[in-house]
C-alpha cells in the first residue's frame, strides 16, 4: 500500500471498542461448515491484573464436540490484561445448531458470551449462483494464458533462427578461407601438410625427388611465416644466414643443434633435387623426423606476445578473431531482435485483450467494466459490489493477532485514479446508547485534529436498513498529501451501521468533481447487503 493512502485508511478504519460494555466478547470464525470440519470459538475477557478469571472447561459446547481448548493467552497493558481462550469445535451430523451462551466468571461475577448459529452441511455449498470473478480480478489480468504456449514456441523458434544463422555464417566462412586461415596456428598447418604428404605415398612409388621438394617447401613456408624472412626465395645458405640473424636480433632461444639440423635437411634435399642423390630409406625417415622436430622446437621458441610475432601470424589471428565475432554476434542480434518483436506482440495482445494494468485505467473504465466483483467482507458480514476485489489490510500494532480477530479492514486503492474504497467491520458487543451519528461525528473531528484536514464540509442523514440503524455522510475536505506535500481536494461518502454484535462501515473517496468517482460510489452503496444479527 502506497503511503499516499495510509492516512485515509487510518481515518476510515478506526476501531470501535469505545462502545463496548461487556468485558467478555466472543466470536466464531465461520458460521457454515461441512460435516467433520472444524471451526474456532474465541472468548476474550478484559480484567484488571489481580482479577480472577475462570473460563468454561467442558467436552461438549451445545451440540458441538470440543476437539481442542488452547491454554489461556494473556496480554498485559499497564494494569489491565486481556485473556484469550480458543476452542476448536466440530459436528458430524448435518443441520443448523447454535453455539449456546457460556459463562465466564470474573471475580465470581457471571458474564455471558454471545449465541452463534452454525450450519453444518453434507454437500458442497453451491457457488455457481455467482461467477467467481474474485480470483480473476485478483490476478489482475484477463489475458488468455492458453495462448502462452504459442509464445513459448515462438521464443524457441527465435533461438533456433539464431543457431541457423550461426551455422550458415560458419559454413560460408569455411568455404572462403585462405590456405593460412584453414589452420589456427603455423604448427597446426605444417603438421597437417606433412601428414598429407605422407599420405601421397611418393616414397613407395619411387618419387623421392618430389617428396623432398614438397617436404622442404613446407618447411620453408613455415619458417617464412613465423620468422617473417624470405625463406622460399633464398638458397640454403641465405636462409640459414637470415635465420641466424633473426634469432640473434629477436633474442629467440633456438638451439644451434636445431639450426644445424635444418641446414643438414636442406642440403640433403638439394642433393636429391639437383645432384640426383638416392638416399636410403633410413635416411629419408630420419629427415622426416628431423622436419617434425624442427617445427616443434621452433614453435616452443617463438614469442607469445602479439607485438613480437610476425606480420603474417598477426594478420592470421586478426582474421580469425573477426570471423569469430561475426559468427557470434550476428546470430545473437538476430535472436534478440526476433525475441523483442515477439515480446512486443505479446504485450500488445495482452493489453488489447484486457490486461488490467493500472497505468491504463480510469474511473470511467472502472465504472463501465462489464462485470464487477460481488463478495462478502468481515464479521458482521457486509456484502457489496466493487470494480475490483478488496484486499485485506493487516494491522501493524503490537496486538496484531488479537485486533485482527475483532476488526477487519478491506481496501481497494487506485493510485492512478485517486479512488479508494474501504470496508471496515468490528465484531463486538455494542453499547445501546451508541449511535452511528456520534461515530461519524467523531471520525470527522479526528480527521480535522489529527490529520490536519481543512475546509471540512459534510451532511448526514439517518436511516434504517434491514432493521439496522445507519447514517449516511457525504462531504468534502482538503488535506496535504504526505508523499507529494501538495494539497488534495477530496470528496467522501460514508455509510455506518451499528447493530448489537458489531459495527459495519463503507467509505468511498475520490477527487472533488470526479463524475465517475461519484457514479462508482453510488453503485457501490446501492449494492450493500448487511448480515443481520438474529440473537
Amino acid at each position: 500500500m502506497n503511503l499516499k493512502h495510509i492516512f485515509l485508511l487510518i481515518i476510515f478504519g478506526l476501531n470501535f471498542q469505545m462502545f463496548a460494555q461487556n468485558p467478555v466478547t466472543s466470536q466464531v470464525d465461520s458460521t457454515q461448515i461441512k460435516i467433520g470440519s472444524a471451526f474456532n470459538l474465541t472468548i476474550k475477557a478484559n480484567a484488571n491484573e489481580n482479577d480472577k478469571v475462570v473460563f468454561p472447561e467442558q467436552k461438549m459446547i451445545g451440540a458441538f464436540e470440543v476437539l481442542e481448548a488452547t491454554p489461556i493467552d494473556t496480554v498485559l497493558n499497564d494494569r489491565k490484561m486481556e485473556l484469550i481462550k480458543k476452542y476448536t469445535l466440530t459436528q458430524f451430523d448435518s443441520g443448523k445448531y447454535a453455539v449456546p451462551r457460556l459463562s465466564v466468571l470474573i471475580n465470581g461475577k457471571n458474564y455471558q458470551t454471545d449465541i452463534f448459529d452454525v450450519e453444518v452441511t453434507n454437500v458442497q455449498v453451491d457457488t455457481l449462483k455467482q461467477p467467481m470473478y474474485d480470483i480473476k480480478t485478483n490476478l489482475g489480468s484477463s489475458t488468455d494464458t492458453s495462448k502462452l504456449v504459442y509464445y513459448i514456441i515462438a521464443l524457441v523458434l527465435c533461438l533456433g533462427f539464431g543457431f541457423l544463422t550461426y551455422y550458415i555464417i560458419k559454413k560460408r566462412q569455411e568455404k572462403n578461407l585462405t590456405e593460412d586461415d584453414l589452420f589456427k596456428t603455423p604448427l597446426e598447418k605444417i603438421t597437417k601438410q606433412l601428414q598429407l604428404l605422407d599420405g601421397k605415398r611418393l616414397i613407395m612409388n619411387g618419387d623421392v625427388k618430389t617428396y623432398y621438394s614438397e617436404m622442404t617447401d613446407i618447411t620453408r613456408d613455415y619458417i617464412e611465416e613465423v620468422f617473417d624472412i624470405p625463406a622460399k626465395e633464398s638458397t640454403t645458405a641465405e636462409l640459414i644466414l637470415h635465420l641466424q640473424k633473426t634469432i640473434k636480433d629477436k633474442k629467440i632461444k633456438l638451439s644451434k643443434e636445431i639450426v644445424n639440423d635444418l641446414k643438414r635437411l636442406l642440403q640433403n634435399a638439394d642433393l636429391v633435387k639437383f645432384a640426383k642423390a638416392d638416399p636410403q630409406m633410413s635416411e629419408i625417415e630420419t629427415d622426416r623426423k628431423v622436419t617434425e622436430t624442427i617445427s616443434l622446437s621452433i614453435d616452443k621458441a617463438l614469442p607469445r606476445f602479439a607485438e613480437e610475432q610476425s606480420l603474417r601470424v598477426k594478420l592470421r589471428e586478426q582474421r580469425f578473431k573477426k570471423r569469430k565475432q561475426v559468427r557470434t554476434w550476428i546470430p545473437i542480434a538476430v535472436s534478440a531482435f526476433l525475441i523483442l518483436v515477439t515480446g512486443s506482440v505479446y504485450l500488445y495482445n495482452s493489453v488489447m485483450e484486457g490486461m488490467q494494468i493500472n497505468w491504463f485505467q480510469t474511473n470511467k473504465s472502472l465504472y463501465e467494466k462489464e462485470q464487477w466483483v460481488t463478495s462478502d467482507y468481515g464479521l458482521p458480514g457486509i456484502k457489496l459490489s466493487t470494480p475490483e476485489v478488496l484486499t485485506r489490510v493487516k494491522e501493524t500494532t503490537k496486538k496484531t493477532e488479537e485486533l485482527q480477530s475483532n476488526t477487519a479492514t478491506f481496501v481497494y486503492a487506485n493510485l492512478k485514479t485517486d479512488l479508494t474504497i474501504t470496508v471496515n467491520t468490528t465484531a463486538m458487543k455494542t453499547d445501546e446508547s451508541a449511535t452511528p451519528e456520534d461515530l461519524l461525528k467523531g471520525k470527522l473531528q479526528l480527521l480535522e485534529k489529527s490529520m490536519g484536514a481543512k475546509n471540512i464540509k459534510s451532511e448526514q442523514e439517518s436511516f434504517n436498513q434491514e432493521g439496522i440503524n445507519g447514517v449516511r455522510g457525504v462531504g468534502t475536505f482538503s488535506i496535504v498529501n504526505p508523499v507529494t506535500n501538495k494539497e488534495q481536494n477530496l470528496q467522501f461518502e460514508t455509510y455506518l451501521f451499528i447493530q448489537s454484535n458489531g459495527v459495519q462501515e463503507v467509505t468511498i473517496l475520490s477527487q472533488i468533481g470526479d463524475e465517475y468517482g461519484t457514479k462508482i460510489a453510488r453503485r457501490v452503496i446501492e449494492s450493500i447487503q448487511l448480515s443481520v444479527n438474529n440473537e
